[in-house]
């Protein structure tokens, strides 16, 4: 039995885009991996391609009650977690007149509190030298007023990995953040961007950035495995910015 196929993985928002890659990433690596999401049609697949290595739950980040009931399912099939990766968020593009009430709370329950809940209800389950990664973004570090809510929700990510990392280090718990750049995933078509506005965008995002392209589910996944890995066993409060410079030059 490989060391992987003994350790289990937790991911949120992992039904489609940075989620969906991960899982992946971890399944054909061996690990056991436990999906979160409020839409299941790819879960629903996985389940089928791995029984034995990995487990669904249906449910929504921002109620803590669901995840509660997530991480019930891990206890009792696979008794501890190693990696959580808090991956769930949501992004709208909202000149500041624009926001409401109502678009701010739903940006703010799901890229915080839903972070906040799916570190806390997981504590009593995470086994020694455990990993956690928080998913922010760069624009946590960046001013654009179409993104004033969304930036905000990122930086509050950005604090609570520093807050956890604090907590959780004397039990040799690792908490870090990883800031994705501008990545293709079915999340721009949420963004609520004329796809014609959006696709110029895009190019011109594309040669602003020194490695002259957008970032791929790849390159995220890719990052977040190091994080989780012993490669990266001395590294807690940090946050990786994966943005092909975009935001660093």
């Amino acid at each position: 039995m490989t060391e992987q196929s003994q350790k289990v993985v937790a991911v949120t928002g992992a039904n489609s885009g940075i989620g969906l890659a991960v899982v992946k990433r971890y399944l054909d690596l061996g690990y056991k991996v436990a999906a979160f999401s409020r839409s299941t049609k790819q879960c629903e697949a996985l389940a089928l391609q791995y029984p034995n290595t990995f487990m669904f739950k249906k449910g929504l980040v921002e109620k803590a009650t669901d995840l509660q009931a997530f991480y019930q399912l891990i206890a009792n099939k696979w008794q501890g977690v190693d990696i959580v990766i808090a991956n769930a968020g949501v992004a709208h593009a909202e000149a500041i007149s624009d926001v409401t009430e109502q678009s701010f709370e739903n940006t703010l329950n799901i890229n915080v509190k839903g972070v906040f809940f799916t570190v806390q209800q997981s504590l009593g389950l995470l086994n020694p030298n455990a990993s956690v990664i928080l998913v922010s973004s760069i624009q946590a570090n960046r001013g654009a007023g179409v993104w004033a809510a969304y930036g905000a929700s990122k930086a509050a990510v950005r604090s609570l990995a520093r807050s956890f990392a604090a907590d959780l280090g004397p039990k040799g718990i690792r908490v870090n953040c990883l800031s994705p750049g501008v990545t293709q995933t079915p999340i721009f078509d949420k963004f609520g961007i004329d796809r014609g506005v959006l696709d110029e965008s895009l190019i011109q995002i594309s040669d602003n950035t020194p490695l002259q392209r957008l970032g791929t589910v790849d390159d995220i996944s890719s990052a977040i495995l190091y994080l989780s890995s012993e490669q990266a066993s001395f590294i807690t409060g940090a946050d990786l910015q994966v943005d092909g410079g975009l935001a660093q030059i």
